[in-house]
């Protein structure tokens, strides 16, 4: 029988795989100056949420003590405001590029030594918003005066003195399985609502919980150290960046890229593969050749990153196989359409 089309409201799970493998082909042969933009912009924007959640835990404060679950509720439900946005408006960061850059390289549309060049500079450039946004906050006075003050320093001290290393690297796999998951529903998503939706659920969950996130580690750690937390730069560099990026690393790329490809992208030939988009068609190249890649797109040869924009224009008439291939006649034979793999009949 004929592979089902996706829905109308949203993607099958193998579609939105496939549209994983290309974005990441696009991010990686981005402009650099584009990726330096867009993941400072994605770190600041982090950051955001990091502001709100320090404002509601240092404003819970006697909570804490009567109630820490409710308090641990709250930091979900509005830490997620900045990744939404990031997300939204085209901002990226390093602990979702995990995800994307690790599909092209075990898909091998991309080398190693690109995938570790555009997760370094997504990396820094991330540091440089959430600190770019840390030095807004800080002389905003936003945190300055108690409970605030306070509980930014308590904040920081449970992130980074408290655990252990062991600890800072398990709750690091934890959250960044939680956060590539959602970026994955993200993408099986047609509509805005939806995929705010999608975006929440997980980054709620590794909040509540108390999972550690390399990036907004940027942000909350050093927060509380400008503010009077006894950490110095070194133990906040290995403790909560480092290990924490290596946790990240394994969850994202192991429990979620890893699987995610084996299951839908590598069962099919990725060089051959079309995505249908009506009358466009994007056919993923086998290697890329330039710095710009090529993509054929009917019988005009563009760049990927063009393609990519027609493809986003065109979403909701996104079809992995034609209409014609996956019609079935009034007799019950399927009629074969360009694109579908065998001629199948319905029993």
């Amino acid at each position: 029988m004929s592979k089902p089309t996706s829905t109308s409201d949203h993607l099958d799970a193998d579609d939105a795989a496939m549209l994983l493998l290309t974005a990441g082909i696009s991010k990686a042969y981005q402009r650099l100056d584009y990726m330096i933009v867009r993941n400072f912009i994605g770190g600041a924007l982090v950051s955001v949420g990091g502001l709100v959640t320090l404002l509601v835990k240092g404003g819970c404060d006697g909570l804490s003590e009567s109630n820490p679950a409710v308090v641990q509720l709250l930091l979900g439900l509005v830490f997620p405001v900045g990744l939404v946005m990031s997300t939204l408006t085209g901002g990226e960061l390093s602990t979702g590029n995990i995800l994307f850059l690790s599909i092209a390289l075990l898909q091998r549309k991309i080398p190693l030594w690109r995938s570790v060049y555009c997760f370094v500079v997504s990396f820094f450039a991330n540091l440089a918003g959430s600190l770019f946004y840390l030095v807004i906050a800080h002389y905003g006075h936003i945190l300055s005066a108690d409970p605030y003050l306070t509980g930014t320093i308590v904040f920081a001290n449970d992130k980074v003195l408290v655990p252990s290393a062991s600890t800072v690297f398990v709750r690091a796999i934890g959250c960044n399985w939680l956060i590539c998951i959602g970026v994955y529903t993200a993408f099986l998503s047609r509509t805005v609502v939806s995929r705010v939706i999608s975006i929440w659920i997980p980054i709620f969950t590794f909040v509540a919980v108390g999972f550690e996130n390399s990036v907004a580690n940027m942000f909350l750690v050093p927060m509380g150290m400008v503010n009077g937390a006894p950490i110095s730069v070194g133990l906040f560099i290995w403790k909560s960046l480092l290990l924490s990026t290596l946790g990240n690393m394994v969850g994202g790329g192991f429990f979620v890229a890893l699987v995610y490809w084996y299951l839908y992208v590598f069962p099919k030939d990725g060089a051959n593969d079309e995505i249908d988009m009506g009358n466009e068609s994007i056919l993923p190249i086998a290697e890329p050749s330039t710095v710009a890649p090529i993509v054929q797109i009917g019988n005009r040869a563009v760049p990927l990153s063009e393609s990519m924009e027609s493809f986003n224009r065109r979403d909701r008439k996104f079809r992995v196989m034609s209409h014609d291939a996956n019609s079935v006649s009034p007799t019950g034979a399927s009629r074969s359409g360009a694109n579908s793999d065998t001629d199948e009949k319905v029993e």
